[in-house]
C-alpha cells in the first residue's frame, strides 16, 4: 500500500484543545466586564488545577520509590561515609536546583508576558488572516524552534509536507488580503509574528525543561500557575489600595462573580480552561511540539466555520468557505504526514520515518545475530573436526 496510518491512542490529545477551546466560548459568557488582570488571573488559576493529577502520580510513585531510596541510601552511607563523592554530589545537586529554579522563573515570565500583553492586540480585519498567515507563523515557528532547541531532525517527508502547507497558506493569504484594511496590514503582521514566536518559545522551552529535569507537565504548569497567580494577587492588592477604581482582579470578581450561580460558572470556566491547556501540554509532552500545530489548525478552522455561520460579511462567502475547507483538508493531511501519523510509501518519503528506521534497525540486528550464530557454528564444527 502506498499509504499507511500509524494510530497511537496519544494522538487523540491533539483534539482536546480545539474541542474545549470552543466550549470555553460558551462557559465564559457569565463575564460581563472583563479586564487583563482578571483574565490573566483566571488563566493561571486554571494552571493550578494540575496539582490534582500531580499529587495522584506522586502518591502512586512514592510507595514504589520508598524502599528503593532506603536501600540506595544505606549502601551509599556504608560505602562513602564522609567521602568526597558525597560532597561532589551535593554540589552538583545544588547547581542543578539553581538551574531548575532559574529555568522555571524564565518560563513564568514568558507565560505571563505573552498572555497578558496578548490582549493589547487590536481586533481588526487582520483577524481574517489567522486561518492563513497566523497558521503559517505557528507552523514555521514550531518547526524552526523544535529544530534549534530540541534538535528535532527534519527529513524528506517533513520538507515536502511543510512546503505544500506553505504554498496552500500563501494562496489563502493572497485571497485574504482583499478583505484586510491597508492600515491593519504590516503592523498586525509584525505583532502576530512577535506573539507567535513568543508562544513558540514558551511551549518548546517548556518541553526542554521537562526533558532536562525529568518533570511532568502537571508539575511544571502547576508551578507556573502558582507563581504567576501569587505575583498577580500581590500586585492586585497594591493596586486596589492605591486606586480602587482601576480595573483589576478584585474589581473583576465584584463585577462578574456576584452570585452563587455566577460562582459555579466561574469554577466551570476555570475547569474548561484547564482541560484545553492540559491538552496542549500533553500533546507537546507525549508527542512533539509540532503535533500542536495540528490542534491549532483544527481550532482556527472551527472558528472560521462558526464565524461563517454567524456573519454575513463577504469574507465568509460560499466560495471562500469551499476554498478554505478544501485547503484545510489538504493541509491537515500534510500535517499528519509531517508528524508521521500518515506514511506515504512513494518517492522514498517513508525512508526516514520512525517506523522505517526501527524496521531497518531490527533487520540489521537480526542479520548481525545470524552472522554471529553462523560463526559460532563454524567454530564448533572446526573444534569437533
Amino acid at each position: 500500500m502506498w499509504i499507511e496510518f500509524e494510530f497511537n491512542i496519544k494522538i487523540l490529545f491533539i483534539l482536546i484543545y480545539p474541542i474545549f477551546k470552543k466550549i470555553e466560548e460558551f462557559t465564559k459568557n457569565y463575564i460581563t466586564k472583563d479586564n487583563r488582570l482578571f483574565k490573566s488571573f483566571r488563566y493561571f488559576l486554571s494552571y493550578s488545577l494540575n496539582f490534582i493529577p500531580y499529587l495522584i502520580i506522586k502518591f502512586r510513585s512514592k510507595r514504589k520509590n520508598k524502599e528503593k531510596e532506603k536501600t540506595e541510601e544505606k549502601d551509599f552511607n556504608e560505602d562513602d561515609k564522609k567521602g568526597e563523592l558525597n560532597l561532589i554530589i551535593k554540589k552538583q545537586n545544588k547547581i542543578l536546583l539553581i538551574k531548575n529554579v532559574l529555568f522555571l522563573l524564565l518560563l513564568c515570565f514568558l507565560g505571563f508576558f505573552f498572555y497578558y500583553f496578548n490582549y493589547w492586540k487590536k481586533d481588526n480585519t487582520y483577524r481574517y488572516a489567522k486561518q492563513s498567515m497566523g497558521i503559517f507563523f505557528t507552523i514555521s515557528n514550531y518547526i524552526i524552534l523544535s529544530y534549534l532547541i530540541l534538535n528535532q531532525k527534519l527529513y524528506k517527508h517533513n520538507y515536502v509536507s511543510a512546503g505544500i502547507i506553505s504554498i496552500v497558506l500563501l494562496i489563502l493569504f493572497i485571497i485574504t488580503t482583499f478583505y484586510i484594511n491597508s492600515e491593519d496590514y504590516f503592523p498586525s503582521i509584525l505583532i502576530d509574528l512577535f506573539f507567535s514566536v513568543g508562544y513558540g518559545f514558551y511551549d518548546i522551552l517548556g518541553k526542554k525543561y521537562m526533558n532536562v529535569f525529568y518533570k511532568s507537565p502537571y508539575f511544571l504548569y502547576f508551578a507556573i500557575g502558582l507563581i504567576n497567580m501569587t505575583v498577580l494577587l500581590i500586585v492586585d492588592i497594591f493596586i486596589y489600595f492605591l486606586d480602587p477604581d482601576i480595573d483589576e482582579i478584585i474589581i473583576g470578581f465584584k463585577n462578574n462573580v456576584f452570585s452563587v450561580s455566577k460562582f459555579f460558572l466561574f469554577i466551570l470556566d476555570i475547569i474548561i480552561k484547564w482541560i484545553w491547556n492540559i491538552g496542549i501540554r500533553l500533546t507537546i509532552y507525549y508527542l512533539t511540539p509540532c503535533h500542536y500545530f495540528i490542534s491549532q489548525y483544527i481550532s482556527e478552522y472551527i472558528y472560521y466555520l462558526i464565524k461563517a455561520y454567524d456573519s454575513d460579511k463577504d469574507f465568509y462567502s460560499t466560495n471562500n468557505i469551499i476554498i478554505f475547507s478544501i485547503s484545510f483538508f489538504i493541509n491537515i493531511f500534510c500535517c499528519l504526514i509531517f508528524n508521521e501519523v500518515v506514511i506515504i510509501n512513494l518517492c522514498r518519503l517513508d525512508y526516514n520515518t520512525a517506523k522505517r528506521i526501527k524496521e531497518r534497525e531490527y533487520r540489521d540486528a537480526a542479520e548481525i545475530f545470524n552472522k554471529e550464530m553462523d560463526l559460532n557454528d563454524e567454530e564448533t564444527d572446526n573444534n569437533i573436526n
